[in-house]
């Protein structure tokens, strides 16, 4: 016998607590499965959470606003709101820099630190911390959680939908929300892999690093650099905790062997000054597939949220929004008696006009800040950095943020083509090749899943 229900969620994560929590909020019947058994460990190599909230920003066409007395988060235009549960700590620059040191900076931390909280780019939260709040949210608004368990099928019926588990259990619901991540089980069952753009597997080692000798405790850093013929990132961010950040190691390309570049990356380049004297803790480790967005966040009554449809690219701010948003539309269209791709159109029409469709965002720029690596090498990378000797406009806003670099290459291209025309060149592909094609070879070395 199936358990009936007006929705399950697959996954445990930021959107699927926020489904969870909005669901139950709003009367519906809600079962959340999650493979995890204890969904409050963030088991994710990010270990915590930055929402963007620079002033007069609106990622995905929202604000976001934080009350420090009650810790409530808010997306003021779509008034989705829930507690954090969480300590925070004001983010008030990013730093992109070259392995020997050059710098480029989006916001100079001690005018943005003058204004207060107007002048934060972001705040940071205790990503478990956050875990456990929406956890304890979803269950008082009366969503049944079940955690240690898969949904191994999903399949459509002519009362909506059918979710097995590897328990045997069968779940009946009026709509599903596949919130189960970047290796989504869910959409691979659904069959949505086999025609989309795949990139790469990416592989990430995250550790808790304590007493770091940054040059700006408020600041975070992405330092670009190749290795082994491969982009990897260097990620650097503050925990809400004094003296205390996360450190995450990020290369595309999974044949890379991190624990080797994290050695080198700490005690032989320039920024290895950062690490002297510093205690480092691996929090964990993951291999993730790279996919490209999908058109349409929907089939046959499950709805995608996170990274299940656009990969890496909601960020911690797009899954909690997008969670609310399709439990929204389930009770919409169970309150219209309508369950079908029709009833669930406020949370399609959201996705085109907030992302897919909007003229602001680029589908897949995100992968660019990856792909730096790949097309430059550490010397150009240096060169690069050293030629934009100016301070952007302080931001975490992952579109508008590489535009506005892009403009400023603009300005000095000229420079750079006469004394490092390699440089150009490189920066071009990203103009001339998809992603896909840039990372060919490390996609061969991968595992697609489709």
């Amino acid at each position: 016998m199936s358990n009936q229900y007006d929705l399950v969620i697959v996954g445990g994560g930021y959107s699927g607590l926020m489904a969870a929590k909005t669901a139950g909020e709003l009367g519906l019947k809600t079962v959340l499965i999650e493979m995890k058994h204890d969904i409050s460990k963030a088991n994710r190599v990010d270990c915590q959470t930055l929402l963007p909230m620079a002033e007069g920003e609106g990622y995905l066409e929202e604000i976001v606003n934080l009350d420090p007395k009650t810790g409530v988060i808010k997306f003021v235009k779509n008034d989705v709101s829930f507690k954090s549960g969480s300590p925070y700590r004001n983010v008030y620059g990013l730093e992109l820099d070259s392995i020997d040191g050059q710098t480029l900076k989006f916001g100079d931390p001690n005018v943005q630190r003058k204004l207060g909280d107007k002048g934060r780019i972001c705040v940071a939260l205790d990503k478990s911390k956050v875990l456990a709040s929406l956890l304890e949210q979803a269950k008082a608004a009366g969503a049944e959680v079940i955690t240690g368990t898969v949904v191994t099928g999903v399949s459509k019926t002519d009362e909506g939908v059918k979710l097995t588990t590897n328990k045997g259990k069968e779940f009946s619901a009026t709509f599903a929300i596949a919130a189960d991540g970047a290796n989504s089980k869910m959409v691979q069952q659904l069959g949505l892999n086999k025609d989309r753009g795949y990139y790469s597997s990416m592989t990430v080692l995250g550790y808790y690093a304590e007493d770091l000798k940054l040059p700006d405790p408020e600041v975070i850093y992405y330092a670009v650099a190749r290795y082994e013929d491969a982009g990897v990132i260097t990620a650097i961010g503050p925990r809400p905790y004094d003296n205390k950040n996360v450190v995450v190691f990020i290369c595309v390309d999974c044949r890379v062997d991190l624990l080797k570049f994290k050695e080198y990356f700490t005690k032989e380049t320039k920024l290895s000054k950062w690490f002297e004297g510093a205690k480092m803790e691996l929090v964990n480790s993951s291999c993730g597939n790279m996919w490209a967005t999908l058109e349409k966040p929907y089939k046959d009554n499950v709805l995608l949220v996170g990274d299940t449809c656009w990969c890496q690219e909601s960020e911690n701010f797009g899954a909690l929004l997008s969670g609310a948003l399709a439990s929204r539309a389930v009770k919409e269209a169970i309150k219209n008696n309508n369950p079908t791709e029709e009833g669930i159109k406020s949370y399609l029409e959201w996705w085109d006009n907030s992302f897919y469709k909007n003229p602001k965002y680029q589908r897949d720029q995100l992968m660019g800040n990856y792909l730096l690596g790949t097309i430059l090498n550490n010397e150009e990378i240096s060169f690069l950095f050293s030629k934009l000797n100016t301070t952007l406009p302080a931001s975490i806003h992952p579109y508008t943020l590489f535009a506005d670099l892009g403009e400023e290459i603009g300005k000095v291209a000229g420079e750079i083509q006469e004394k490092m025309p390699s440089v150009l060149a490189g920066l071009g592909r990203l103009q001339q090749e998809s992603p896909a094609e840039i990372l060919k070879d490390a996609a061969a070395a991968g595992f697609p899943n489709r």
